[in-house]
């Protein structure tokens, strides 16, 4: 067994050697692919980030009846608390509301009005899984049910917004990857048919001496392995330097999921193992 898995690997390394050009051109192809794919994954986890942010910004704004007592307010923000999908309640009275209206306009309202007509209200924040526009309308609907609560104000369009907007993109982000592994896979695939087809005769013989399907086969899924993991390889060293320098010189201008480096190693060998299990299928099926 131990003895198979070493002849694979090194029939496989000599595959590499006898195909140069043509391992070269698919492991430069699995190399370019995976950058622009690393620049998608990286567009995507700082896109994702500022959606979050957004959201995680929103607040549902509860205006109070001014008719409620301070007891009544109390109780009403309890059972605001109690509800599904609330993460923090803050009540901001009618004074309260007055000193805000001054830092942000610049003016006393009782500069330009006689009585405060600003009507008490709870900042209601949101748990991070209810900040989808579908879970959020439910929590407004929930919170309007109460007796008490006059108006809810919140950015509901501008979250149906940033979700439709979110969905096009990943959309579009996924179909150009998914053809740029096509893309991979197939120039893998084609490399091992020409190794395949330049040992066709070492291969017939083997067969008449009877070599097993899976002993013929596994040296061609090696090569297919290795030219994926060093186009990975190579990808992730490129990104790695890429991104260092771009931090060097703009700090903090782009977020990075360090697991990055190691998909795209991954996204490597998975390209080369399914170019080399293409081949196979059409040129080894007995």
């Amino acid at each position: 067994m131990f003895s198979g898995i070493i002849y694979s690997i090194a029939e496989g390394l000599r595959g590499l050697r006898r195909a140069r050009f043509s391992t070269t051109v698919s492991v430069f192809t699995i190399f370019l692919s995976l950058i622009i794919i690393a620049f998608f994954l990286i567009v995507i986890f700082n896109v994702r980030f500022i959606v979050l942010q957004i959201q995680s910004r929103m607040e549902l704004e509860a205006f109070i009846d001014a008719s409620f007592s301070e007891e009544q307010i109390e109780i009403l923000k309890s059972q605001i608390e109690d509800l599904q999908g609330i993460e923090q309640v803050n009540y901001i009275s009618k004074e309260k509301a007055a000193e805000i209206f001054r830092e942000q306009v610049g003016h006393d309202i009782f500069e330009i009005l006689d009585e405060n007509p600003l009507p008490a209200s709870f900042q209601i924040r949101l748990k991070p899984e209810y900040r989808s526009a579908a879970l959020a309308k439910q929590v407004f609907e929930n919170i309007l049910s109460l007796d008490g609560i006059d108006e809810i104000i919140y950015r509901h369009d501008l979250l149906v917004l940033l979700e439709k907007y979110m969905h096009i993109f990943m959309l579009i982000i996924a179909s150009l990857g998914g053809l740029l592994a096509l893309s991979s896979i197939i120039l893998v695939s084609n490399t091992i048919k020409l190794v395949i087809f330049s040992r066709r005769k070492i291969i017939e013989i083997m067969k008449l001496v009877g070599a097993t399907r899976g002993f013929i086969r596994r040296p061609y899924i090696v090569e297919g392995i290795f030219q994926g993991f060093f186009g990975g390889g190579l990808a992730a060293l490129f990104v790695y330097f890429v991104l260092k320098i771009v931090n060097i010189e703009i700090p903090d201008l782009i977020l990075i999921d360090q697991r990055i480096y190691w998909v795209l190693v991954l996204l490597g060998i998975i390209f080369g193992f399914m170019g080399s299990i293409i081949a196979l299928r059409k040129f080894l099926r007995y």
